[in-house]
């Protein structure tokens, strides 16, 4: 590339000088303190924020984990410290559900509702009362009945508790 004629040697020669000082003196203490501190106060808002994070994280794993846990020792009956001779356990002998008149009504959510019906209600289904009952003298029987969400029963199953007693050696 070609010199311009109109072009000063002296003042090309100021600038470059110029140039190397600006390039040797750096910036100011002062500025050099503000934006050291600026830089330090972006990496500590980081850290809190990767402090945060990590500690909602750990929390939620230990709800994740605690709560199922929680629950299936809370619902446990306590141990007795003196031995017993014989140990009862309750059970459940339960009929299939038996649909309603409601029961072709579409359904998105229901719930079961555990009842005492009539013990007259077992005929209405073909059964006869000792098929659910054992010989108590109650006029009712207890039924699971399923309940949408609009109220309406669908489904209707019987239930009989069990008590077995077994002796231990």
């Amino acid at each position: 590339m070609q010199e311009s004629d109109n072009r000063d040697p002296s003042l090309t020669a100021a600038l470059r000088a110029l140039a190397e000082d600006e390039t040797r003196a750096g910036a100011s203490s002062s500025v050099e303190a503000r934006l050291l501190a600026e830089v330090r106060s972006i990496a500590q808002a980081r850290r809190r924020r990767t402090h945060a994070t990590v500690a909602a994280l750990a929390a939620a794993l230990f709800l994740a984990v605690a709560v199922p846990l929680w629950r299936t020792t809370a619902h446990r009956p306590p141990a007795d410290s003196a031995a017993t001779h014989s140990v009862v356990s309750v059970g459940e002998v339960a009929t299939a559900f038996f649909p309603l008149r409601y029961s072709t009504v579409p359904m998105t959510g229901g719930q079961i509702v555990r009842m005492q019906v009539p013990q007259s209600a077992l005929g209405s289904f073909g059964l006869a009362s000792g098929d659910v009952l054992d010989g108590s003298s109650s006029r009712t029987v207890l039924a699971d009945v399923l309940v949408g969400e609009d109220g309406l029963a669908r489904a209707v199953r019987f239930v009989r508790p069990v008590v077995h007693e077994e002796k231990k050696r």
